[in-house]
């Protein structure tokens, strides 16, 4: 499809288009004639880039999306979290317009740092798919500072993480876990973060309030629906990956250093492991 026919189709400038495929969103057949071709795929990223920029996303954001074939639930939490931090910006711009004393908002200003210290540094170091898979359910420990005590595990952190090889999904499967968490926006992880604090602070009583959601929970793990599922796969094949790259002995050890909320989770889920184990069994002794 030449240029012209694209203008038409999606609405945009030539000198838009020309821009895009300058900056490598784009890859058109350059013909003898001096016109490009435009393929179907280039057309259907145009035509993503044309909503994109009317959302605001901006050109750097877009590149990593469509470069590293990232889900849109992940530049969904990417932009949630950005709007976090546009409404605390907000916050002390109103505190200073009312004439607020230099120290709290020099406080406000020291909060607001200290919060992206964690996660948006390893989102800055590990960009795309392989970053969201693994700081997702982390999200909630990672939002505190990064301390002095820290910086050294921090650092080792981000080196194991970047010697590990690569952890392959297929189309499919990347597709599945797509389907699966675009409903889990930041606002959902904080929620289910939420359950499971009220769950290991007092397991005895989580367990008899969710008795029946936990029999059949248990009930679905061992069913054949469950054993033959895409998840079942991912869950295994993640598994197999972390156990291979001695990623519970060396990884979790780092982070319990430099994030202290994520260590006082840990210490209370062993023992609420413990109890649930016991529990869980004492559910199936009884029926």
């Amino acid at each position: 499809m030449f240029r012209n026919e694209v203008q038409k189709k999606i609405g945009l400038t030539r000198k838009a288009i020309t821009y895009y495929e300058e900056k490598g969103l784009i890859h058109p057949t350059k013909l003898e004639n001096g016109y490009r071709d435009y393929s179907e795929k280039d057309v259907a990223i145009l035509s993503q880039i044309s909503i994109f920029r009317k959302l605001g996303i901006s050109i750097s954001d877009m590149k990593q999306y469509l470069s590293n074939n990232e889900s849109l639930t992940s530049l969904l939490r990417e932009k949630e979290h950005q709007l976090d931090r546009e409404e605390k910006r907000k916050e002390i711009l109103v505190l200073m317009l009312h004439g607020e004393s230099q120290n709290r908002i020099n406080e406000k200003i020291n909060r607001l740092e200290a919060e992206e210290s964690i996660y948006v540094r390893l989102k800055r170091a590990f960009p795309g798919y392989f970053g969201d898979l693994l700081f997702a359910s982390y999200q909630p420990f990672f939002d505190e500072p990064l301390d002095e005590e820290g910086k050294e595990a921090f650092q080792q952190f981000i080196e194991y993480l970047d010697n590990l090889p690569s952890f392959v999904l297929s189309q499919e499967e990347k597709v599945y876990i797509e389907q699966i968490s675009s409903c889990f926006d930041r606002k959902a992880l904080k929620a289910i973060h939420q359950t499971k604090q009220e769950a290991i602070e007092n397991v005895e009583t989580w367990l008899q309030a969710n008795k029946e959601c936990v029999s059949q929970y248990e009930s679905y793990k061992n069913s054949e629906e469950y054993q033959k599922s895409p998840m079942k796969s991912i869950q295994d094949q993640l598994q197999e990956y972390m156990e291979q790259n001695k990623y519970y002995e060396i990884a979790i050890p780092l982070i319990r250093k430099f994030s202290r909320s994520y260590d006082s989770y840990y210490k209370k889920l062993l023992k609420a492991n413990e109890q649930y184990i016991h529990c869980t069994q004492d559910i199936y002794l009884k029926k």
